[in-house]
């Protein structure tokens, strides 16, 4: 691995990790118009550096990105109250 991927991968690490404290404070605090901004910023961020990871050609690609997405709603389909026809 050279040393941009590896940039990458922290970078990208960092940024999930960003998330998650952003979605923790909607559900502590509410889905306010301030939350849900700094939520997107750092989703727009973590999909940024995911793009990066797939533009590094690694094996990280949009089709098994994609892929990976459908298996997942099945899943959801079959073990959460997720409703996916809206």
């Amino acid at each position: 691995m050279n040393n941009q991927t590896k940039e990458i991968m922290t970078i990208l690490q960092e940024e999930a990790a960003e998330v998650i404290v952003e979605i923790s404070k909607c559900l502590r605090f509410g889905i306010s118009e301030d939350n849900l901004n700094r939520l997107n910023k750092e989703l727009g961020d973590l999909q940024l550096m995911i793009d990066l990871l797939v533009d590094e050609e690694i094996g990280v690609t949009h089709g098994k990105i994609f892929n990976a997405k459908i298996q997942k709603i099945e899943k959801l389909m079959t073990y959460s109250n997720i409703d996916f026809r809206e």
